[in-house]
């Protein structure tokens, strides 16, 4: 899920300038016409600059990219907002937070709220997906600024919802994106699109399953990238291995079952076929990849590192080749990784 997800993002809110986002036009409206008795008695602005600017607000009309327009002209109010803008459109996130951080508390409003929206979407895009959702949530709290100074509102509630996907709060995630549908229908339609792709994705979610292996994985690796060993981190790791131990656990035995009762449909075959009331009942034994009755392997006292690597060849192999039959193809590359890799562990 999380691969499908992170192409969603890629596909649907890499907007840049072009995406414009839809809030209403009466609010629009009065977000340009603050916007214009902004910039008019703004005596540290070249007047060239506000020449243009004008005029650009003067032009404005319905058929406007009002997105474009407010950055065009913060672009020509800011310097340092249109380098952190340029940086964004060259994907070097890091210097598109750099300079939009700079900005988070600069007196202009207008500058202001847009380089904090900028600031956490950068983040989003950088994979700092547990500080932009931080970030998100403080423009959000602040709505009534964030609506008389931005047009962000529609996008930030999505990429909320895409951040409570990845870092696996989907409870809120389904209330988020839901918000987002019901709240925005006219919101740019890509992103209404994969709002609800998301939410099908989400209902169909089994937890416990070889998903939420992947799922926890692909957050542990992220953490770790942005160098977050931290406790949300070691618990998906730790989760990663309570999960996949008992997912092997459950296959073999549904795998000892199968063969438990054909073994005894075979013998009972048998004895229809020529009984032999006085011949000796065969030997117990144990089923291959079984245990005897009431004893647990030794593995199961220690760690998944340990016992995987204690394992023989031919045993680890075995369990491997449950897993390809039993799990999807993608799934089955990543869990025979990470069984790999605790192999490696010293």
């Amino acid at each position: 899920m999380s691969v499908w997800f992170r192409s969603i993002l890629a596909a649907a809110c890499l907007l840049g300038h072009s995406g414009s986002l839809v809030r209403g036009d009466a609010d629009n409206d009065a977000l340009f016409n603050r916007l214009r008795r902004h910039v008019e008695p703004m005596e540290t602005l070249d007047a060239k600059a506000r020449a243009i600017i004008l005029e650009a607000l003067g032009e404005r009309d319905v058929d406007s990219d009002d997105e474009s327009l407010l950055l065009e002209v913060l672009a020509l109010l800011s310097p340092e907002f249109r380098a952190g803008l340029d940086a964004y459109d060259d994907e070097d996130y890091p210097a598109c937070i750099a300079a939009m951080d700079g900005l988070a508390d600069t007196d202009d409003p207008f500058v202001r709220y847009n380089a904090r929206c900028y600031a956490a979407k950068a983040r989003v895009h950088g994979d700092q997906l547990l500080e932009a959702q931080e970030k998100i949530e403080a423009l959000l709290d602040d709505h009534d600024n964030l609506a008389t100074y931005t047009v962000d509102e529609p996008e930030l509630i999505y990429m909320l919802g895409y951040c409570q996907v990845q870092n696996l709060e989907h409870v809120a995630a389904q209330a988020t994106l839901q918000e987002f549908i019901e709240d925005f229908p006219d919101a740019s339609p890509r992103l209404v699109v994969t709002a609800r792709q998301m939410l099908a994705e989400l209902a169909r979610r089994i937890p416990e399953s070889i998903g939420e292996v992947a799922d926890l994985m692909g957050f542990s690796k992220k953490r770790l990238s942005a160098g977050d060993p931290g406790e949300r981190t070691r618990g998906a790791q730790d989760r990663v291995i309570e999960l996949l131990d008992k997912l092997i656990d459950e296959v073999e035995k549904q795998e000892q079952n199968a063969q438990s009762g054909g073994s005894n449909s075979s013998r009972r075959n048998r004895r229809q076929r020529a009984p032999q009331p006085n011949a000796p009942m065969p030997e117990s034994r144990t089923q291959p990849g079984g245990s005897p009755s009431g004893v647990k392997k030794p593995g199961r006292q220690v760690t998944p590192g340990d016992a995987w690597g204690a394992m023989p060849a031919a045993e680890r192999e075995r369990i491997l080749q449950v897993l390809r039959d039993r799990f999807p193809g993608r799934y089955r590359a990543l869990v025979e990784q990470y069984y790999q890799s605790l192999a490696e562990q010293p």
